[in-house]
């Protein structure tokens, strides 16, 4: 039996002592590197057998096949021409490793440290874009010492696949060849001129590689849910991997010593285990308690090799995991101060930390969006709410020194406790994280990015064996230069700014050879078919580059959430440029912040049971939540004119609850909760108190743009009819015809008001009033009006009987935008259609299939939002939408 057998058997046995019924072994194989299965080469027309000391492949996983190409020696080096006078198209390069002037301080490099130019995957990257058929590198004798060393052969990473075969051979070997390399090295180093040269020779041969495997194995213990939540899942892990005698991952990879890894990771793993005991005697009584799966990964340190593989290959139904806690390196507590990385995943982490944080005195950083370098990011991919605790790193970060006496053992046992607190909080359903993505910039970094120059792609791990070219993404990030030029998780990047891309490294150096502000074009795999696409780079933070002044009559936001909506409908001429803000659930009701940069709207998450409000900055992509997360909310407004508030209805005050849906046996009807009231709050949710006390329903509130007064509707006199408040809180009613009078807007200067109204007669009377004092309305036949704003001059502006809602004036006060299905017999499909104000010249504004409805124009009119199902119509979720406004 293996020692790392041993330890996993141990590791298994304190999963189950630690009170978890069932343990589980859950294997997995980890591309470690390859093994040359043929090589031979014919060099000068002389045949001769390739042994393991002169010669050896780089592991990049291209299989080397030579067919008596001619070798050109090339002076590796990118800043100035070292290809001139060189046609590579059908060669093989031969490049020196490392660059010229070394250990020179006047030189025009670092001279002290190699710059970017050196990397050798930069030199193959230039050299397969200029057409060579492979790589042969070779250690100039300057550097090599007269140690004649060749790298041992291995897999480095994810990104392997080169493009072209990539070999080396031993400088003695080299020096047969006809050349110098002494008098070539001392040459280029005193005047730098570029001496790149054809060789008197050809190469034949070939290289044969087969990836070998590692199989290791991810460990778990299942504590089963019990109850109503007991499909649900939570998932409570660490990684248990480390770099053993070092090497390539060791911050002294020359060093040959145990690294034992205290912090990373025996500190999360050990945290987990007195975690779960904890968690274990805290649920033991409970009802009602989600399934807690706590998993230790293996190969964290080969690129997330375990966690891919558990996503892959789950023990349970990953769309049962409602959250996923993630503890790497948290034995080096200093000043009480804990990072929970990953907390923006999901609007309901802060307060949950911040409440477990004060219990343990632990000062909690809740920050960053779910992607980065430990096991959480495979989690986040498949858009599941996850946070990392960490304690920050330090000098003996993967170095022999990370030893046991160097812990901070009170600290680690307060993030223990803590963890335990949240955790336990999860398991009894008390919090629901709701996955929300985010544009907020990377905790820590691991996007590939060049020097200032910025893409804004998650490279997805899991295809960390792929064979095939390119580099897959697992997403992008919301708002960034990929976002906006409409490239997507799941793409595959082939070529960027006209060079191919094979692996992680060449993207890297793409863009470290453009700057900020410069548009290339990519090129992406999608579906089996390559698209085109421009994309304007960035910098780190701050999105897209600024570009020049915007033409006279374009709009000046730039907006960076969501994605571009790629699908165009035949007779939308009104709308450019639609971009999709939301993705998923139910979303609706949204609407602009005085300037124009915010939106609040209202949404229920797949999975939530009730609306909550929400704003989102256009300008950054960020979401945040600002109702409380306690009954069902509607009606989200800003404050204006300074938006230092909003106001939104919530049943809250009745209870957390949802309540209940429509009794849908009435046919087709909305609920008329009695428990609305109308709240104000801070612009994040804080503060927040009731405008409204009167029993009965208040909602449906839209502010005046000047300010100082809001029109809603209410039944607290016995019927549905509209009122105003002002910012004095004294109430008047505006309407008092028999019906339903609900959904109103102010124009730009807040003199009329534009409503939907339903005013049945006789039988249909007596039917709203009995359906209303059962606390429902049934809205299928609903026409507009505008009346002036105290409620006088009252005029109807459709006649078509079918459900007219959602009107909202033009800028210039003379048309009204609107939501109807008047277009549809079957009263299905629902449009947005423009109708002037006396009721003449309407317009359809939206063909899509399915509901288009609640729209809203931006303060200066440039812009409109809107709700629609028309990303996916058979989903019938609805989402937002965003397009330029073309009159």
């Amino acid at each position: 039996m293996r020692l790392s057998e041993l330890g996993e058997l141990g590791l298994l046995a304190e999963l189950e002592r630690r009170g978890l019924a069932q343990g589980i072994e859950h294997d997995a194989a980890v591309l470690e590197g390859g093994i040359v299965v043929t090589q031979d080469a014919l060099v000068e027309r002389v045949h001769f057998r390739l042994d393991w000391i002169s010669w050896r492949d780089l592991g990049w996983r291209v299989a080397a096949v030579l067919p008596a190409v001619p070798m050109a020696l090339v002076l590796a080096h990118a800043i100035y021409a070292y290809y001139a006078g060189i046609d590579l198209k059908g060669k093989v390069a031969l490049m020196l490793r490392y660059e010229p002037q070394e250990r020179d301080e006047n030189s025009i490099f670092d001279g002290k440290r190699p710059s970017r130019w050196s990397a050798m995957r930069y030199k193959v990257l230039q050299a397969r874009e200029r057409g060579a058929t492979a790589v042969i590198f070779i250690t100039g004798p300057i550097q090599d010492e007269a140690k004649d060393f060749l790298p041992i052969l291995k897999n480095d990473g994810p990104q392997s696949p080169a493009g072209i075969p990539v070999l080396q051979v031993k400088t003695s070997v080299a020096q047969k060849w006809a050349i110098d390399l002494a008098q070539f090295q001392k040459d280029v180093d005193a005047d730098l001129r570029p001496r790149s040269r054809v060789l008197p020779m050809t190469i034949d041969g070939r290289v044969a590689l087969k990836d070998t495997f590692a199989h290791t194995a991810n460990l778990a213990g299942i504590l089963p849910g019990r109850g109503k939540l007991a499909e649900e899942v939570i998932i409570l892990g660490a990684h248990y991997d480390h770099l053993g005698y070092g090497g390539e991952g060791s911050m002294r990879p020359n060093v040959h010593a145990i690294h034992n890894g205290a912090d990373d990771n025996a500190s999360g793993v050990v945290a987990v285990l007195l975690a779960a005991r904890r968690i274990v005697e805290s649920s033991a009584n409970a009802r009602n308690r989600r399934t807690l799966v706590v998993s230790l990964f293996s190969a964290e340190e080969a690129g997330l090799g375990g966690s891919s593989w558990f996503v892959d290959h789950s023990p349970v139904p990953l769309d049962h995991v409602v959250a996923m806690v993630n503890l790497d390196m948290v034995g080096q507590l200093k000043d009480d101060q804990l990072a929970a990385l990953g907390a923006d995943s999901a609007p309901e982490w802060k307060p949950l930390l911040d409440s477990a944080g004060s219990g343990e005195h632990l000062k909690v950083a809740s920050r960053g969006d779910g992607y980065g370098p430990s096991d959480q990011t495979s989690f986040y991919a498949k858009r599941i709410p996850v946070v990392h605790f960490f304690t920050g790193a330090h000098a003996r970060y993967h170095t022999p020194d990370d030893k046991w006496n160097t812990l901070n053992y009170p600290g680690a046992a307060k993030v223990t406790e803590f963890t335990a607190d949240v955790v336990t909080s999860l398991v009894r359903g008390e919090v629901t994280p709701k996955y929300a993505r985010v544009a907020a910039a990377p905790a820590l970094e691991g996007d590939s990015r060049g020097y200032g120059a910025y893409l804004g792609t998650v490279p997805d791990y899991r295809a960390m064996d792929a064979t095939t070219g390119g580099v897959l993404l697992a997403d992008v990030r919301p708002g960034g230069p990929a976002d906006l030029a409409g490239i997507r998780g799941g793409d595959r990047i082939v070529q960027m700014a006209g060079t191919r891309i094979e692996n992680l490294y060449d993207m890297t150096f793409a863009l470290q050879d453009h700057k900020p502000g410069e548009t290339i074009e990519v090129a992406v795999i999608r579906g089996g078919e390559e698209k085109k696409l421009r994309a304007t780079l960035g910098t780190r933070g701050g999105g897209p580059a600024s570009s020049p002044a915007a033409p006279p009559g374009t709009a000046t936001l730039h907006i960076a959430a969501g994605k571009p909506f790629e699908k165009t409908v035949e007779g939308e001429k009104h709308l450019k440029n639609i971009r999709q803000l939301t993705f998923g659930g139910e979303n609706a009701e949204a609407y602009f912040s005085s300037d124009g940069t915010r939106l609040i709207y209202q949404s229920t998450p797949r999975g939530a049971e009730c609306d909550q409000e929400y704003v989102l900055d256009l300008r950054s992509g960020e979401t945040k939540r600002v109702s409380s997360g306690k009954g069902r909310t509607t009606c989200g407004y800003f404050v204006p004119p300074k938006d230092e508030h909003i106001i939104y209805s919530s049943t809250e005050a009745a209870g957390p609850e949802c309540p209940p849906p429509a009794d849908r046996s009435h046919g087709y009807v909305w609920p008329v909760y009695a428990s609305y009231d109308i709240y104000e709050a801070k612009p994040d949710g804080s503060d927040a108190h009731r405008l409204t006390t009167t029993p009965g329903y208040d909602a449906e509130s839209t502010w005046c743009a000047k300010g100082g007064k809001f029109v809603f509707t209410s039944d607290r006199d016995g019927d549905l009819d509209l009122y105003e408040m002002n910012d004095k809180g004294d109430v008047r009613r505006l309407t008092n015809m028999p019906g339903y009078d609900g959904g109103a807007y102010y124009n730009a200067d807040c003199t009329e008001i534009v409503f939907r109204g339903f005013h049945p007669t006789g039988a249909g009377l007596d039917d709203y009033r009995a359906l209303l004092a059962k606390g429902l309305v049934r809205p299928t036949v609903m026409e507009l009006f505008v009346m002036d704003a105290d409620g006088s001059n009252v005029r109807q502006i459709t006649h078509n009987g079918a459900a007219n809602f959602c009107p909202f004036f033009f800028p210039d006060s003379k048309r009204i935008i609107y939501s109807s299905n008047a277009g549809d017999p079957k009263g299905r499909e629902f449009d947005l259609y423009a109708v002037s104000k006396n009721g003449a010249s309407i317009e359809r504004v939206t063909t899509a299939a399915g509901f288009d409805g609640f729209p809203m124009f931006s303060p200066d009119g440039k812009l409109i939002v809107w709700a629609s199902n028309r990303a996916d119509p058979a989903s019938h979720e609805t989402n937002l939408f965003i397009a330029e406004w073309v009159e």
